[in-house]
Order: structure tokens, then C-alpha cells, then sequence
């Protein structure tokens, strides 16, 4: 038992020491979702999902996205967004981001929750939860689909047309950090 407290007070200390240096070091890591649920109730959801969180400098990280779709498993399902650490936050990019979704990380437990707000009549609202994984997706179809997410981000077409992540806006939505005080 002391030897699980020793540990636990280990990662907590870890997780405290890198959010203290940089949140993109807090974040940065591989998480697999755990739950995906919708308010009403409905296949607007995830079967299964992964996300690969990369620092790409001191101030920028990026945020890439495979997933699979409860209604619709063999369609395409990747994306990826732009984090920039500024002004005590870390900031979401603008583009796609502002009304849709929000953000939420917990540090001490390293769970990251996503709430989706959908366009339908319903108003229907979906949480996204994930916790820490063990490197990449066994799963295949997530792994096919989280190169794809990596290779668009940095192909050329993309670059030239939004500008490379140092470009970009950062100022409507940022990643909320939660239970930050121990």
C-alpha cells in the first residue's frame, strides 16, 4: 500500500511540475476515449477514438483526432487543431473551434473531456471523455486515420491555404484546465 501511495504522490508531483513549466508539457501525451455520450440520447457519438497530443515548439502544440462514428463506423472520422500558450492560457485556434466545442484537462488525473454542442433541432450535446493510453492506437482504422490527421496538418495544400500554426488566430476558446490545486 505505501508503495501505491509513493507512486501516486510521484505523478501527481510530475503532472504539478509539468503544468508549472509549460500546460503544452501537461498535455502533450496519447489518450483513448473512455466514454461518449449524448444528451438526448442518440448515435451522435464515438464506438471508439484516440488523441495524440505533439509539441511542436514552446508555445504551440497540435491536437490530432481519429475516431470512429456510432452510426456510420466506416466513414471518415480525423481531425486535428492548433493549441498556442499565451497570456496564462492555452488557447484553442479560432478557425472551427468557437461555439461547437469546448475543451476540459485535468492534470492530477490526465483525462481530457470534449463537449460537443451539435447543429441539430434537439440541441443535442455530446461529452467526449479520455483517458491516458499506452502510445498509439491498436485499433487499425484509428491508427490509419490518426496518420492521416498528422499528414494534414502539415501537407502543403493546408499550409498554403490557412498558413503554417504560428499564423493562426488564438483568441475565442482556450483548453480549461481542471483540479489544478492538490
Amino acid at each position: 500500500m505505501k508503495k501505491i501511495k509513493l507512486a501516486a504522490f510521484a505523478l501527481i508531483t510530475s503532472c504539478t511540475a509539468a503544468f508549472a513549466q509549460s500546460p503544452i508539457a501537461a498535455i502533450e501525451g496519447e489518450y483513448k476515449l473512455t466514454s461518449s455520450t449524448t444528451v438526448p440520447a442518440s448515435k451522435w457519438g464515438y464506438n471508439k477514438a484516440h488523441i495524440s497530443i505533439r509539441k511542436l515548439d514552446e508555445r504551440h502544440a497540435v491536437i490530432l483526432l481519429s475516431c470512429e462514428w456510432k452510426d456510420e463506423p466506416k466513414a471518415r472520422c480525423d481531425d486535428y487543431y492548433f493549441a498556442q500558450w499565451r497570456d496564462e492560457g492555452l488557447y484553442l485556434q479560432d478557425m472551427n473551434t468557437d461555439g461547437f466545442f469546448r475543451m476540459y484537462f485535468d492534470p492530477a488525473a490526465r483525462i481530457f473531456t470534449v463537449i460537443w454542442r451539435g447543429a441539430d433541432r434537439k440541441g443535442s450535446v455530446r461529452r467526449d471523455v479520455y483517458g491516458p493510453a499506452n502510445g498509439a492506437p491498436e485499433d487499425a482504422a484509428l491508427a490509419r486515420r490518426l496518420k492521416r490527421a498528422e499528414k494534414s496538418y502539415v501537407h502543403p495544400d493546408n499550409v498554403r491555404a490557412f498558413g503554417t500554426h504560428d499564423r493562426w488566430k488564438y483568441e475565442a476558446n482556450r483548453i480549461e484546465f481542471q483540479n489544478t490545486t492538490l
